[in-house]
């Protein structure tokens, strides 16, 4: 064998032996996720996270790429950070910080902040790979035919539904929500489209006037998104999506081709013609009314929460306990002052704003950790060449002024993920990397492989024991051996228990067993502590009534009444049970 054979067969040995880098895997996941899991479908009543179908799918993919990641560390033996990775890591120690006061519930907030460490590392695995710039390209191209994939659905949704529908689709209201049953959701998801698209065209090469494939998808983008936010009839939408696209418009200009700005300037005038067309053809309901009124539920509890913030600003009133403590505050503020203060909203647990959520449960803390993780992202935007700072506050404005308005996060992970991908984007495009030596990657390693095998296990019981409480919820006569079947009742807490007690209260009045009852009125006191439902204070009095207790029913309606004024209590003579709102 001669010297260069010897040599080759080295060389060939050295680079069998070392792992291949794991790029594609990760962007496989996260293609994945974008084009199919997030648009799974499966029946439920509502609610957000884990609650909504979608969700839970789009976790198993998340986890992988997760895995990736970190199996790419392992894989280098080199961990790759920036300023921005040990900025949002002390952002999420802030955040953090609250759940260890006395006055904290760790169980009610556990979900919240592991979807916040996640995320977290999320943006840590994407700063492992060394993305060509095709690939980095692409983490925008998923987003954007997740887009068009749900603007499909939405004039789906809106043009062909009949009644009864396989969906379970309102065709009165007929406002498209897509995957994400929330029309608001579905609204800042296609305006982050498309912002996102008109930054990809200016991206683009230029083909010296010549079209390509990536043309054509860009400019179906705002054809099939704008009529469609028309149509959702989303204040949080429009702004998003005009205020977005203004900042876009300086970085088309100077970045895009000038067939391309004329291009995109033609296809958003067709798109506004249409959407006039539809919004002067169509009518429903929500439009008709939304047109006669602006109020909003928003101008009463924001300035609540912002109150409950600002009456203990150090330690707010506890991590996981917003819905409690909120009602319970302003009712007593409502007693002292009913011409001025109003009373609190029946069943919100979340105040329709990021920023004030998480200042009125965990005081200062938490707040100065957002502030510090959105001045992080401004700082960096700065740094970004000149003509693509306006740009880059466009990619983030819609889902930012969502997060101000209602809680997208929490109703959809698309939204959460999206979100990291545009900090690592800026971060990218900014920063430069520092690379730490590690040695120690065994427990790295077993983690990795652990996370996606754990999340994919809990996802799908998750969406298994979901199908069965639908199930079980919707069949008549009512079949017991569905909740029974559940085999993950931690994902389903609320809506479990809820299930199974109310199931025992209608069983122990129809068949006159009153020890049912008691197991009743026991479980309804305690979970009244931390999620005061007014069904469930309905349904407690009732109880007591049925077990001739009539001094402490009447105990538990006046404090409904003093909870939720003009609430409707059963009397004594009633004996049918109120459903879950």
């Amino acid at each position: 064998m001669t010297v260069l054979q010897l040599q080759g067969t080295k060389l060939e040995q050295k680079r069998i032996s070392k792992p291949l880098p794991l790029v594609r895997f990760f962007l496989a996941s996260i293609g994945l996720l974008f084009i199919i899991a997030m648009h799974y479908f499966q029946h439920n009543p509502g609610g957000s996270g884990l609650e909504l179908s979608f969700n839970a799918a789009a976790w198993i993919p998340f986890s992988f790429a997760i895995s990736c990641g970190l199996l790419e560390i392992c894989r280098q033996k080199v961990w790759r950070y920036s300023r921005m990775t040990l900025i949002l890591f002390s952002c999420c120690v802030l955040l953090s910080l609250p759940v260890f006061y006395t006055n904290a519930d760790g169980f009610a907030v556990l979900n919240r902040l592991l979807a916040l460490w996640s995320g977290f590392l999320f943006f840590i695995s994407l700063q492992q790979f060394v993305f060509t710039h095709s690939q980095r390209q692409r983490l925008l191209w998923f987003i954007t035919i997740a887009v068009l994939i749900e603007a499909a659905f939405g004039w789906y949704q809106f043009l062909w539904l009949g009644a009864n529908n396989r969906f379970g689709y309102d065709i009165i209201a007929n406002r498209p929500y897509g995957i994400f049953q929330q029309p608001n959701v579905m609204a800042s998801f296609l305006a982050t489209g498309l912002v996102i698209a008109a930054y990809l065209l200016a991206r683009l090469p230029r083909y010296r006037g010549k079209w390509a494939w990536q043309h054509l998808i860009l400019l179906a983008v705002p054809v099939l998104t704008i009529p469609l936010l028309v149509v959702l009839n989303s204040r949080t939408g429009w702004l998003g999506a005009i205020i977005g696209s203004l900042l876009m418009l300086p970085y088309l200009h100077r970045f895009a081709a000038r067939y391309q700005q004329r291009m995109w300037g033609l296809v958003l005038l067709l798109s506004l013609a249409l959407a006039w067309q539809i919004s002067s053809t169509t009518d429903s309901s929500f439009s008709q009314q939304a047109r006669v009124t602006l109020a909003s539920q928003r101008s009463i509890m924001m300035p609540q929460a912002y109150e409950m913030f600002t009456t203990k600003p150090l330690t707010g009133y506890g991590y996981g306990k917003f819905e409690a403590t909120y009602i319970t505050q302003t009712a007593l503020w409502h007693q002292r002052d009913p011409s001025q203060q109003h009373a609190g909203i029946p069943s919100l647990d979340h105040p329709h704003n990021e920023l004030l959520y998480w200042a009125a449960e965990g005081g200062i803390v938490p707040l100065l950790g957002l502030i510090m993780a959105a001045l992080a992202v401004l700082i960096s935007i700065k740094k970004a060449p000149n003509g693509t700072q306006l740009a880059l506050i466009g990619l983030f404005f819609p889902i930012v002024l969502h997060t101000q308005l209602e809680y997208p996060f929490y109703h959809s992970l698309a939204h959460w993920i999206i979100f990291i991908i545009l900090i690592f984007w800026v971060d990218n495009l900014t920063t430069k990397y520092h690379r730490y030596q590690t040695q120690y990657i065994l427990a790295l390693k077993v983690s990795a492989i652990a996370l996606p095998i754990m999340i994919t296990s809990f996802m799908i019981t998750t969406l298994y024991s979901g199908w069965l409480l639908t199930k079980f919820e919707t069949t008549r006569p009512v079949d017991i051996n569905y909740l029974v079947k559940v085999n993950n009742p931690w994902a389903w807490q609320h809506r479990f228990e809820w299930d199974l007690h109310l199931t025992q209260l209608q069983l122990g009045i129809a068949t006159d067993k009153p020890q049912l009852v008691a197991d009743y009125v026991r479980w309804a006191n305690q979970k009244a502590q931390t999620w005061p439902r007014p069904a469930l204070y309905q349904n407690l009095v009732l109880a007591y009534y049925n077990q001739g207790q009539t001094a402490q029913a009447e105990q538990v309606a006046t404090e409904a009444q003093q909870l939720f004024p003009g609430i409707t209590l059963p009397s004594a003579a009633i004996a049918t049970v109120s459903s879950a709102k």
